[in-house]
């Protein structure tokens, strides 16, 4: 089974919806100032509060550290404290939005079990020419990234990146942000990606 963590029916959305009304509430923050201080508009955080919107990775994390958590924090709850995540399962994200030139989000799938506490995630990545361009990333922590096929840049908003091939590996700062584009092989053909990465949280003393 897959989920996106989106609006509707046994989505996860709806939860992360809550964990973020709740925490916002403890916290004394007007929807207006966690809005701002997410970079979001007031009427998304109302509509993911009710259950009525889907969030992003990206967004997840801008809302994550708005409320002085992790974002493993807003998740739903997995009990079990082993999970084995079999091949084509785990809840999927959305990494980017529907761009102006109508091309589908990128994606990835969530292979850890999640909730208030856990301090890893691993994602699998796969993403395709035709994807939209990935968003920012920003997540206090440490990323370790592995490529299994394909050619990408991991970038940073300081102007440096990193280009990585088939084996390569990266493990870096999460807080500086961050995004994947994708690069020609050899033969000058960009091809799709395939990628591991690995998330730890950083918690406060």
């Amino acid at each position: 089974m897959t989920a996106e963590l989106g609006a509707g029916g046994d989505d996860p959305g709806a939860l992360v919806g809550a964990a973020v009304r709740a925490r916002r509430t403890a916290a004394g923050l007007s929807v207006a100032e966690l809005a701002r201080r997410a970079g979001v508009s007031g009427p998304f955080v109302s509509q993911l509060e009710g259950g009525r919107s889907s969030v992003s990775i990206p967004v997840l994390y801008r809302l994550a550290s708005a409320l002085g958590c992790a974002a493993n924090d807003l998740l739903p709850l997995t009990g079990e404290l082993r999970r084995t995540t079999r091949a084509g399962e785990g809840p999927r994200y959305r990494v980017s939005e529907d761009d102006d030139e109508g091309r589908p989000p990128q994606r990835s799938r969530l292979l850890t079990r999640t909730g208030e506490g856990v301090l890893l995630e691993a994602h699998h990545y796969v993403i395709d020419p035709g994807d939209a361009e990935q968003d920012w990333f920003s997540q206090p922590g440490e990323v370790f990234v592995h490529v299994l096929r394909g050619h990408l840049a991991v970038e940073f908003a300081d102007g440096s990146s990193t280009d990585l091939g088939p084996g390569d590996s990266l493990h870096h700062e999460g807080e500086v942000p961050h995004r994947w584009v994708l690069r020609p092989g050899p033969d000058g053909a960009v091809e799709p990606a395939e990628a591991l990465a690995v998330v730890t949280a950083a918690r406060k003393p």
